[in-house]
C-alpha cells in the first residue's frame, strides 16, 4: 500500500495525473483485501486533496479524511487536513466552519491547542488566544516538535503588542530554525524584521 501511494505522489509529481489516480485506486484495493482499519484509508482522500489544485477543491477530501479518522483524531492525516481546513477556513473569513472543526477535538496536545489558539485570536479573544498558544508552545517542545513549536512562536511574534515574551519567542527561533524551516516561513520572518 504504501509502495503505490509512493507511486502515485511520483506520478503527480511528473504530471502523470492518469497514472497518479490508477496508482490510489490499487492501493484502496489492497486496502479491501486486507480489510484494514477505516483510518488506513483516510490516505486516499488525502492524496486526492493534495492533488486538487485550489483549496476549495481540497475541502470535500480533506473532510472525508475526518470522517474516517473520526475514532483516531490525532493520526497524522487527520492533524495534517484539520490544519489545512483550519487555513482555508480563517483565510476565508468561515469562522463558524473554523469552530466547528475545533469542536469535537478533546485530546490536549500541541495541535489541538494551536488550532484552539487561532480561532480565539480569529475571535480577538487575545486572552484565550495567548493562554492556548503558549500552551501548545509549551507541549510542542517538550514532546520534541520542533518545526510546531517554531510555527507557535512565529505565530506568538506576529503580534508584539499581545505578549510580553516577544523576546523569548524571537530568540527560540533564531536558535532553533532550521534552513528549511527559515525558507518556508520566509516571508513572514521577513515581515517581522526577523532575517
Amino acid at each position: 500500500m504504501h509502495a503505490l501511494t509512493y507511486l502515485s505522489v511520483m506520478a503527480h509529481k511528473h504530471k502523470q495525473d492518469e497514472d497518479a489516480y490508477f496508482y490510489l485506486q490499487q492501493a484502496k484495493m489492497q486496502m479491501d483485501t486486507y480489510s484494514l482499519p477505516q483510518y488506513q484509508y483516510a490516505k486516499i482522500p488525502f492524496h486526492y486533496a493534495i492533488y486538487a489544485k485550489t483549496a476549495a477543491q481540497k475541502e470535500p477530501h480533506l473532510l472525508r479524511v475526518l470522517e474516517l479518522t473520526e475514532l483516531t483524531p490525532d493520526h497524522w492525516v487527520a492533524q495534517s487536513s484539520r490544519k489545512q481546513l483550519m487555513d482555508y477556513y480563517l483565510d476565508t473569513a468561515r469562522l463558524d466552519q473554523a469552530k466547528q472543526l475545533v469542536a469535537p477535538l478533546t485530546n490536549d496536545n500541541a495541535e489541538n491547542n494551536l488550532l484552539r489558539a487561532r480561532v480565539a485570536f480569529s475571535q480577538s479573544n487575545v486572552q484565550e488566544f495567548l493562554a492556548l498558544a503558549t500552551k501548545a508552545f509549551e507541549q510542542a517542545r517538550r514532546t520534541g516538535q520542533v518545526s510546531l513549536s517554531l510555527d507557535i512562536a512565529l505565530i506568538l511574534c506576529s503580534a508584539p503588542e499581545l505578549q510580553t515574551n516577544y523576546d523569548f519567542y524571537t530568540n527560540y527561533i533564531s536558535e532553533h530554525a532550521t534552513p528549511n524551516w527559515s525558507e518556508q516561513n520566509k516571508l513572514k520572518l521577513n515581515a517581522l524584521n526577523m532575517i
